[in-house]
C-alpha cells in the first residue's frame, strides 16, 4: 500500500491498488510467489450440477465444464484440492481463507480444503431471507425443497508459524478482527435476541457503556455492553444487493434485457417465475453476473480476516468484482482472477467506481492468455 500527504485536507491519504488478472485461477495461482497474500476471501462455483450430485474439479475431467447454476458452464463443481493447495500455497502463515458454498454441496469444498493442509476454524452463515423455494408442490401441503435463506462460507487457516502471536508480530496473520467486526448495538447484521442499551451508550468507542450492566432477553444473565458494539459471530445479515448495487459504475458498459441476462426466452412463463433469477424485469441489465453477493457481507469479511489496512486479500473468483470493491473500501490491496471475460469488464468498473475517480489509477487488468478467450 502507498501513501500520500494530501496538503489541502492536511491528513494521510492511503491509496490501495488491484490487479485483475484475466486467466485460468489455477494457472494464475501457480504463477504467484508463495507466501505472498494475507487472505483469500472468494465466492467459488457452488457445483450445482443437474443431476444434484456434488463434485469437485478433481473428480471429473469435465467438472469445470458441467452446466451447474442457470446453465453456466462454469458451476458444475466446486473446487478441489489442486485447487486449495495452491491457495495454501500463496497465503502467508496463518492467512485466512473465506470460500462461498451452496448448502447441498459445501461438504465437498470443505473436505478439499481441508485434505489440502487448511485447519477448519469455523463457518460462516451469510444469512438473506430472500431465497425463494425451488420445490415441487405436492397435493396435500407437501413439497420437495425449503426456502434458502441462508448461505455457508468455510472459515478455515493456514497452520500458524508458531504461536498465534508470533505469527501476527512476524506476518501480520493469524487471528481475527474482532474489535473491527463487531455489530453495534441495534445493527441488523446481528439478528438475534437484543438487548436493552444504557442510555449513556455512543456506540463509538467513546462513550462509558458498561458503567450499567445489560440484561440479555430470556436468559436472565447481565453483562456489559463494550462501547464498540457486540462480540461478532458466526453469521452474517444483509439483504440481497439491490440491483442499484449491483450496478454501481457500470453505467457506460453495454446491457442485456432481462430475458438476456436470464437466458430466459422474452415472453415465457419462465422468465416471470423469481426462479429466473435477479434482473429478470429489468429494461437493461449492465451487471448480469447472476451470483452477486452484497458489498456489506463481504465488506465485513474481508474486515475480519483482511489484517493491517494494505495487506493483500486475494479473489480467485472475482465473477463481477464485489469482493474486489470491498476490499479496497476497507483500506486493502486487491488480486482478482476470473476466467470468464464477459465478467472482467464488469469487476473492473464496479473496483474503479469504489476506488474513487482519484485513485482509478492504482487498478490495471493483465491477460494472462491462459483462459482468456
Amino acid at each position: 500500500m502507498r501513501q500520500r500527504w494530501n496538503c489541502r485536507c492536511s491528513m494521510w491519504c492511503l491509496m490501495s491498488s488491484a490487479t485483475l488478472y484475466r486467466g485460468d485461477c489455477l494457472a494464475v495461482l501457480a504463477s504467484m510467489e508463495p507466501e505472498s497474500v494475507d487472505a483469500i476471501v472468494c465466492d467459488p462455483p457452488y457445483g450445482l450440477s443437474p443431476d444434484g450430485k456434488a463434485r469437485t474439479w478433481d473428480d471429473i475431467e469435465e467438472g469445470r465444464a458441467r452446466g451447474g447454476f442457470m446453465g453456466k458452464a462454469w458451476d458444475g463443481a466446486v473446487p478441489g484440492v489442486e485447487w486449495a493447495r495452491a491457495c495454501l500455497r500463496v497465503l502467508k502463515p496463518g492467512g485466512h481463507l473465506v470460500a462461498f458454498g451452496g448448502t447441498r454441496t459445501v461438504h465437498r469444498l470443505a473436505c478439499a480444503i481441508e485434505d489440502a493442509g487448511f485447519e477448519i476454524r469455523d463457518s460462516i452463515a451469510w444469512v438473506q431471507w430472500q431465497g425463494f423455494p425451488k420445490s415441487l408442490n405436492l397435493p396435500g401441503g407437501l413439497g420437495t425443497g425449503l426456502k434458502p435463506a441462508h448461505e455457508p462460507a468455510i472459515l478455515a487457516r493456514k497452520p500458524l508459524g508458531g504461536t498465534v502471536a508470533t505469527n501476527v508480530l512476524e506476518h501480520g496473520t493469524g487471528a481475527l478482527n474482532i474489535d473491527g467486526c463487531r455489530y453495534a448495538y441495534g445493527d441488523p447484521a446481528w439478528p438475534g435476541p437484543s438487548e436493552p442499551v444504557p442510555a449513556d451508550y455512543s456506540g463509538n468507542g467513546a462513550g462509558t457503556a458498561g458503567r450499567e450492566g445489560i440484561n440479555a432477553i430470556g436468559t436472565g444473565i447481565v453483562s456489559s455492553p463494550h462501547d464498540l458494539g457486540r462480540w461478532p459471530a458466526n453469521l452474517y445479515a444483509c439483504p440481497k444487493p439491490s440491483r442499484a448495487e449491483r450496478e454501481a459504475g457500470c453505467e457506460r458498459l453495454p446491457g442485456r434485457t432481462g430475458a438476456e441476462a436470464t437466458d430466459r426466452t422474452e415472453g415465457t412463463a419462465g422468465l416471470d417465475s423469481p426462479r429466473a433469477g435477479a434482473g429478470r424485469t429489468a429494461d437493461r441489465v449492465k451487471n448480469h453476473h447472476p451470483t452477486v453477493k452484497p458489498l456489506g457481507v463481504m465488506r465485513w469479511l474481508c474486515k475480519l480476516v483482511g489484517g493491517q489496512r494494505g495487506s493483500v486479500i486475494l479473489d480467485p473468483f472475482m465473477g463481477s468484482g464485489t469482493t474486489g470493491a470491498a476490499a479496497m473500501l476497507e483500506g486493502f490491496d486487491f488480486i482478482g482472477i476470473e476466467r470468464e471475460p464477459e465478467y472482467i469488464q464488469i469487476a473492473e468498473a464496479r473496483i474503479r467506481h469504489h476506488l474513487g475517480a482519484l485513485f482509478a489509477h492504482g487498478v490495471q487488468v493483465i491477460e494472462t492468455g491462459e483462459g482468456a478467450a
